[in-house]
C-alpha cells in the first residue's frame, strides 16, 4: 500500500474518529458537563496519553534545528482552531460556525500550487467544492444571527486548520506526530484553561461540583478526550505521508459522522436535507479516493 492511500486511509479514520465529538459533547452537556470543559479535558488528556506514550518509547522532544519555526506555526494554528472554535458558538449558531470552519479543505486545495507546488486539476477543485456544498445543504445554517465576532472566529479556526495541515505535513519530516502534538498541546493547555475560565466565569463544574454530573456524562467526557487523541494523531499521520491537498477533502466526513453519530446517540431523527447533503459528501470522497488512486498507479 502506497503512502498516499495510508494517508488517505488515516484521513478518513481522524475524520470519522473527530466526528464523534460534537454528539457526545452534547451527550456530556446534557448530563451535567459545560461543552467548554469537555475541550479543556480533551486537551489535558491528550497531553497525558502522549506523555505516556513519549516516556514508553523515549521518544525524543528534542526540536530539531530547522524545526523551530514550523513547530511554532503548527501551535499557533492549534490554538486558533481551538479558541476560534470554542469562541465562535458563543456568538453564532453551531451549524454556522461549522460551515466556515469546513472552509479549511477548499482553501488548502486554492493554495496548494503556491505551497506544495502542486497543480490544483479542475477535477480535483470540482470534488472540494462538492463536498462544501453538501455539508452547506446537510447543515442547513441558520442566518438570523450573524454576529461579526463569531464570524472572525470560525474564520480564525478555519485558516487555523489550512495552518495546521500545511506546518503538520512540514514538522513531521523533523519529528513524530507524538512528540510535536505533545508539544504544541502542552503549549495550548494553559491557553485554553484560561480562555474556559474567563468564559465560564472563573469555575470549573468538573472539579468543583462533581458530583452534580451524572455518571453518563463521565463517560461521554471519557469518549470526547480519547477520541480527539486518537483523531489527532490519525490527522497528523494523514499529512506525514500524503500532501495536504490530497487528504484535506476526506475529512468533509467529520460532520456527516457527526450527523450520523447524533441520530444514533442523541436519537436525533435525520432530515431530509442532512441524507442529501451527506450524499453529496460521500460522492466527492469517493470521486476523490478514485482521482487519488487513479493518479497514484500513473506515478
Amino acid at each position: 500500500m502506497s503512502d498516499t492511500i495510508r494517508g488517505i486511509v488515516f484521513a478518513l479514520t481522524a475524520a470519522m474518529v473527530y466526528g464523534l465529538a460534537p454528539p457526545f459533547t452534547r451527550l456530556a452537556y446534557n448530563n451535567g458537563v459545560p461543552p467548554l470543559e469537555s475541550t479543556t479535558w480533551r486537551t489535558l488528556i491528550l497531553v497525558v496519553v502522549f506523555s505516556l506514550i513519549v516516556l514508553s518509547r523515549r521518544i525524543s522532544l528534542r526540536v530539531p534545528e530547522g524545526a523551530g519555526p514550523t513547530l511554532a506555526m503548527m501551535c499557533v494554528s492549534t490554538a486558533m482552531i481551538s479558541i476560534g472554535y470554542l469562541g465562535s458558538v458563543q456568538f453564532i449558531p453551531v451549524a454556522l460556525a461549522v460551515i466556515i470552519f469546513f472552509t479549511f479543505p477548499v482553501c488548502i486545495l486554492l493554495l496548494s500550487p503556491l505551497i506544495e507546488g502542486r497543480r490544483l486539476s479542475l477535477v480535483r477543485l470540482l470534488i472540494g467544492l462538492t463536498a462544501f456544498a453538501g455539508l452547506v445543504v446537510a447543515i442547513g445554517p441558520g442566518l438570523t444571527r450573524l454576529d461579526p465576532v463569531g464570524l472572525c472566529l470560525a474564520a480564525m479556526a478555519s485558516c487555523g486548520a489550512t495552518m495546521q495541515f500545511f506546518s503538520g505535513r512540514v514538522v513531521s519530516r523533523y519529528m513524530p506526530p507524538i512528540a510535536f502534538g505533545l508539544i504544541a498541546h502542552a503549549a495550548l493547555l494553559p491557553i485554553v484553561i484560561l480562555v474556559v475560565l474567563w468564559l465560564g466565569n472563573g469555575s470549573l463544574v468538573t472539579v468543583m461540583k462533581p458530583a452534580a454530573i451524572a455518571s453518563t456524562g463521565w463517560l461521554a467526557l471519557a469518549v470526547v478526550a480519547l477520541t480527539y487523541s486518537a483523531g489527532y494523531f490519525c490527522h497528523m499521520m494523514s499529512v506525514k505521508l500524503a500532501p495536504a491537498s490530497i487528504v484535506a477533502p476526506f475529512f468533509n466526513l467529520e460532520p456527516i459522522t457527526s450527523i450520523t453519530a447524533a441520530v444514533l446517540f442523541l436519537s436525533e431523527a435525520p432530515e431530509t436535507n442532512q441524507l442529501a447533503g451527506g450524499g453529496l459528501v460521500l460522492l466527492a470522497l469517493v470521486a476523490a479516493g478514485i482521482t487519488s488512486t487513479r493518479q497514484q498507479s500513473q506515478n
